[in-house]
């Protein structure tokens, strides 16, 4: 401080202006669509394909291919599962697991351009599983890396950090946390606010799942009975009901805005989510974020960044 103001003064006795201090302009922001170009042709991308659910909904689930033991097999991409596991009789009658046995050790497994090197993956016999869905593709085989779901352009990508394209680096990022296996961000609405809810790509059309006490903050409501919208169908294998209504306040994950957001919760399971072994206040489904695209810097840096 002290050089530039003699230096200001000596310019101002010798009858010259002080130099001009040059101002950097702010980068522009990044737009969808210069977002999702910056993947097009990525060999660290694949398509992925909508999965209907029980009730009809067209985006009940995303449905991403995978490579494992050199066989292609479709696996519902769940960000709020733990681990990877694959359904029914299948990995038994593929001969990569014996009869009995609750996990096994892949050979080989590939997803989006990037080698896995033998995960353990789990056996679910309960769960009915056909050509159409194999199994679960959960966080576990993500760590490490930067998950990017492109929604309007059905894309999951998966990179090394080195190899994120350029203008993703620019996303709006907020900071997330893994807990126990789960991947945290922060959500606030009015007067709730909760660094524990999950981003779950398996609650897909669920935009925001909480307990009932949460739920009747955020919506402003004190029963359930009247609420406006109900969402049907089966989570691993069993039947539920949820009720849903407008949260009373903008709803925001970190700094970035979702929009109107229907908050839903389970009459019948009033604490589901106060039961869960780790702190957690609820989930975060894709609906708020389908319009857009999202990053899960899976990395040391833990990041949750959205372009829309």
């Amino acid at each position: 401080m002290i050089a530039t103001a003699l230096t200001a003064a000596a310019s101002f006795l010798l009858g010259t202006a002080p130099a001009q201090t040059s101002v950097t302009p702010p980068l522009p922001a990044l737009t969808l669509a210069a977002a999702s170009a910056s993947l097009a042709g990525a060999r660290q991308c694949v398509g992925f394909t909508w999965l209907p659910n029980d009730t009809g909904s067209p985006r009940g689930g995303i449905s991403v291919p995978v490579r494992i033991n050199g066989r292609t097999v479709p696996l519902q991409l769940d960000t709020g599962a733990n681990v990877t596991s694959l359904y029914g009789a299948f990995p038994i009658a593929a001969r990569w697991a014996a009869k009995g046995s609750a996990t096994f050790r892949a050979r080989s497994f590939a997803l989006a351009g990037t080698t896995i090197d033998r995960p353990e993956l789990y056996l679910d016999p309960a769960m009915e599983e056909d050509a159409t869905l194999r199994g679960t593709l959960g966080l576990s085989e993500l760590l490490g890396r930067i998950a990017v779901i492109d929604y309007p352009g059905q894309r999951f990508c998966l990179f090394a950090d080195a190899d994120l394209p350029a203008p993703l680096r620019k996303a709006q990022f907020v900071r997330a946390m893994l807990r126990n296996g789960k991947f945290h961000v922060p959500v606030t609405t009015g007067t709730f606010s909760s660094d524990t809810i999950v981003f779950d790509t398996g609650s897909s059309e669920m935009p925001l799942h909480v307990d009932r006490a949460a739920w009747q903050r955020i919506t402003g409501r004190a029963t359930t009975a009247a609420a406006p919208s109900t969402i049907r169908g089966m989570a691993w294998g069993k039947p539920f009901a949820l009720a849903g209504a407008p949260a009373a306040a903008p709803v925001t994950v970190g700094g970035v805005p979702l929009g109107t957001v229907t908050v839903f919760t389970n009459p019948a399971a009033p604490e589901s989510f106060s039961d869960w072994p780790v702190p957690t206040d609820g989930v975060l489904g894709n609906a708020p974020l389908w319009e857009g695209i999202v990053v899960l810097d899976l990395t040391a840096r833990m990041r949750f960044g959205v372009v829309r």
